[in-house]
């Protein structure tokens, strides 16, 4: 799925701003899911590498999943928050066609009155996630209000930022968000670094309490009316190599 299919420039815009792959196998109950950024990818023609690009960076993060029950869940909340632009399903005849995955297969079932979710799922190595996730319909701004106040915590973000951006408090002004303006490699040992319009990345840290988000969604207005996610997990080393890249001044 993805909200910029490959091969076309004809895409619905009123589906959710998502990328990404979510595959299974029933003879072995496994699974896999591949949250990104990048526009067109995979290609229908088998081509599994993303076209070389030295103009934007991207975000990848793929998860082996505890097994299908918990691809079930994942595709159930896509169904009514994410609303993926699907444009290629291989679905086994031995799939139960009351399943979210063989349901999800068939179209999504936004409804208006669905409020945003947060679902706790498991990798196959026992890695707690949780999939914070909000409909076109919702109308507010997911950043600010709704993964900082359920992760109770202060966002740091990096995204696509064209237009207007929201606030960076939220309604309740106890939570707040700070937009990242560079992305600096040299503490890490590599003297890089790119502004923000150079990156198409989603993701996130917490100021405190080691949260790390990676997304498919970005922090601009016109964002309020898509569907879209992010991944959020707490990863010591990840935590402290993202907060030590981030730069909020020129």
């Amino acid at each position: 799925y993805n909200d910029e299919r490959p091969g076309t420039d004809s895409n619905n815009g009123k589906m959710g701003h998502s990328k990404g792959v979510l595959a299974f196998d029933l003879a072995t109950d496994s699974a896999f899911w591949l949250l990104h950024s990048w526009p067109k990818f995979p290609a229908l023609d088998g081509d599994i590498a993303p076209p070389p690009s030295a103009e934007y960076g991207q975000t990848y993060l793929c998860i082996t999943l505890k097994d299908i029950k918990t691809a079930n869940s994942i595709a159930e909340q896509m169904r009514h928050q994410q609303e993926p632009q699907l444009y290629d399903c291989h679905i086994p005849e031995a799939l139960d066609r009351e399943s979210s995955l063989y349901r999800l297969s068939q179209g999504v079932d936004v409804n208006e009155t669905d409020p945003p979710s947060n679902t706790l799922f498991h990798s196959q190595a026992g890695a707690p996630f949780q999939l914070l996730a909000k409909n076109r319909h919702w109308g507010e701004d997911f950043w600010i209000d709704w993964v900082g106040p359920q992760l109770k915590v202060d966002l740091n973000v990096e995204t696509w930022r064209r237009g207007t951006v929201p606030s960076t408090e939220d309604d309740d002004q106890a939570h707040q968000v700070q937009d990242l303006l560079y992305i600096n490699l040299e503490s890490l040992g590599v003297n890089y670094e790119w502004h923000y319009t150079k990156d198409h990345a989603k993701w996130a840290t917490s100021t405190e309490g080691e949260w790390v988000c990676v997304a498919d969604i970005n922090r601009q207005k016109s964002q309020s009316k898509r569907g879209g996610g992010a991944i959020c997990f707490c990863n010591r080393l990840l935590w402290e190599s993202l907060s030590k890249i981030e730069q909020f001044k020129e």
